[in-house]
């Protein structure tokens, strides 16, 4: 009851903030860093196509920027009805390749390669005592030896999915495509909509991809008032889904993102984030299974000049907490990403300070 409680205060906060940052006016005093581009770290859910949480501004005509994701996480899964067993104990390491352009104004397009890694880990330990400091429940995990692999899923006595080893692959790759609609004014937030495509490149028996593609079409809007600044994000995602899998997995859902980001300085903000949705999942009535996904998200961003013209290096930094400890969402999760934007061509579009026109 206590997560709960808590979900519902901070996503009442985030939507009063965000619906007076579409009436306040906006500054440029402050350079905006964004939502953190991370995504629910089940690995079943991993398999599904997503839009990660973005921007309503592109990243500029002729701009290049390429970023390197390092999502590691802690899961401890196991529940079971009268008909159904859920076993998932792992750690789950994501390494993610994202490369975007800006192929006209207002226009930008990518692709995200993702690598995913499944083991025993090392953290089952750590996540007890974190639990345990924070008086958040340990969901049976102290029940079981640490460092153990299982992820197995059965229905009526048969082993409907499960992968025997650790493994290390490719995952599903994705192409992206984004266009901003609105530039941000005075009482108007900026506005934009997405579009992605899942290519099935992950091996679905080795639990690295689902053997099908999936689409996803989204709006972010973004609205800033000096240090402060919201982000919104709406998605439709449809995916054929693991086969393997059969009538266990939802072909349509919705998810959200929504953000807010205080401005410690003029390169380092700090941001809390709430990215959840429908299950993706059905039919075992085990809620870690079927239930709602729903990740509080907490961390710093930053960047920093380099070279002439001022290209920007930059770099993120966060901690994931499901919010409900009987959903879908890991129990923990530690995120790093670093990154390079760059004016990979028509040098002449801008002019002056990268930073100033962010």
């Amino acid at each position: 009851m206590k997560k709960i409680f808590y979900f519902l205060s901070v996503f009442l906060v985030f939507n009063v903030w965000f619906l007076i940052f579409s009436m306040v006016a906006f500054a440029h005093d402050w350079s905006t860093q964004g939502p953190f581009e991370i995504r629910t770290q089940n690995p079943v859910y991993l398999q599904t196509v997503t839009l990660t949480p973005g921007r309503a501004t592109t990243v500029g005509f002729g701009v290049l920027d390429v970023r390197v994701d390092s999502a590691f996480s802690n899961l401890y899964e196991r529940d079971s009805s009268l008909t159904a067993d859920e076993n998932l104990d792992m750690e789950l390491w994501r390494l993610n390749f994202v490369g975007t352009y800006g192929f006209a104004p207002d226009f930008e397009g990518g692709i995200e390669v993702p690598l995913l890694h499944f083991g025993g880990g090392f953290l089952d330990g750590f996540i007890q005592d974190y639990h345990n400091f924070f008086g958040f429940p340990n969901g049976g995990r102290d029940q079981v030896a640490n460092g153990i692999f299982n992820y197995r899923v059965s229905k009526n006595g048969r082993t409907v999915y499960q992968v025997s080893s650790e493994n290390i692959g490719l995952g599903d790759i994705s192409l992206f495509l984004k266009h901003q609609l609105v530039t941000e004014e005075t009482y108007l937030p900026a506005v934009a909509w997405r579009f992605i495509f899942k290519l099935p490149t992950g091996n679905s028996v080795d639990g690295l991809g689902s053997g099908s593609p999936g689409f996803g079409l989204g709006v972010a809007l973004e609205k800033s008032y000096k240090r402060i600044h919201g982000y919104l994000n709406t998605n439709y995602l449809m995916d054929g889904g693991n086969n393997k899998l059969g009538d266990l997995m939802n072909s349509a859902v919705f998810d959200f993102s929504l953000a807010g980001e205080f401005s410690f300085s003029k390169r380092v903000s700090g941001i809390l984030q709430l990215v959840g949705g429908t299950p993706r999942l059905k039919n075992l009535i085990i809620e870690t299974w079927d239930g709602v996904p729903l990740d509080l998200i907490v961390g710093v961003r930053g960047d920093q000049p380099w070279g002439k013209p001022l290209n920007p290096f930059y770099w993120q930094v966060a901690f994931s907490e499901d919010v409900l400890a009987v959903g879908p969402s890991v129990d923990f999760t530690a995120w790093i990403s670093v990154g390079f934007r760059f004016q990979a061509h028509h040098p002449d579009v801008y002019k002056g300070d990268f930073f100033a026109r962010r």
